[in-house]
C-alpha cells in the first residue's frame, strides 16, 4: 500500500468468534486497509508496528481515530517516534508525520494476545534501535517488517542504523527458526527461511 509500497497485514483468528482482529504496520495512503476493514466488519483491537519509520505509522493516527479502544504497540527504544518526525525520518521527506503515543511498549521476548492471537516479540534492532518481529510458532509465520526481505535486509544508512547489529539479530532471531517458517516482510513478496538461508547473499555469513 502506498508510494513506498508497503505490506500492511491484517490477523484474524481462525475460529472467527468475533468480529476483532489485530493489523500489522500502516502505509502512508490507507484508504484500502479502511475499506477492507468496513467491508469485512472488523474492528482491529490492536496495532502492532514493526518499527518506527514513518511509511509504517502514517496511518496510525487514522486508525486510532476511528478506533479509539485500538492498542498502539511498539518497542520502547522506537516509541518516541511516534511523535518525533526527524526520529521516524517524515521530515527528511519533507512532510511532518506523528502519531499518538503508543498504549504498549513492547520488548523481546513478549507474548502478544489480543483477539485470539498469540504472537512472540523478537527484538531485531538494526534497522531502527527498536526493530521487531512478530512470530507465531503455530501458524508458521514471522512477520519481519523491515529486518528481512525476500533477497534483501532493512537499509542502515540513518543516523541509528547498524548493520554488524542487524545482521547479529538476524542470526540470533530469525535463523533458528524452522527453515519452513514464511516470512512476510515490510514491503515485497512473501518468502520462507529455507529460500533465504540458500538465496540471500547478506545472511549466508550469519549461518
Amino acid at each position: 500500500m502506498g508510494a513506498y509500497a508497503n505490506n500492511v497485514f491484517v490477523l484474524r483468528s481462525d475460529e472467527r468468534k468475533s468480529n476483532k482482529c489485530i493489523v500489522i504496520d500502516t502505509a502512508l495512503e490507507n484508504a484500502d486497509l479502511m475499506a477492507f476493514l468496513t467491508q469485512e466488519e472488523l474492528e482491529p483491537v490492536a496495532l502492532l508496528l514493526t518499527h518506527g519509520h514513518a511509511d509504517h505509522l502514517a496511518g496510525v493516527r487514522g486508525l486510532k481515530t476511528k478506533y479509539p479502544d485500538m492498542k498502539i504497540c511498539i518497542h520502547g527504544a522506537d516509541a518516541h517516534m511516534l511523535t518525533d518526525a526527524q526520529a521516524n525520518l517524515s521530515a527528511v521527506a519533507d512532510m511532518v508525520i506523528t502519531a499518538p503515543e503508543a498504549d504498549v511498549a513492547l520488548a523481546d521476548g513478549a507474548i502478544i494476545d489480543f483477539a485470539d492471537i498469540t504472537l512472540d516479540v523478537l527484538h531485531t534492532p538494526g534497522h531502527t534501535p527498536g526493530g521487531v518481529c512478530f512470530y507465531s510458532s503455530s501458524a508458521g509465520v514471522v512477520f519481519t517488517g523491515d529486518t528481512l526481505f525476500a533477497g534483501g535486509i532493512g537499509r542502515t544508512d540513518f543516523e541509528y542504523g547498524n548493520t554488524s547489529l542487524l545482521l547479529e539479530s538476524i542470526g540470533k532471531q530469525l535463523l533458528k527458526l524452522p527453515e519452513a517458517t514464511r516470512i512476510y516482510p515490510g514491503h515485497g513478496p512473501e518468502t520462507t527461511l529455507r529460500n533465504e538461508k540458500k538465496y540471500n547473499r547478506f545472511i549466508s555469513r550469519e549461518q
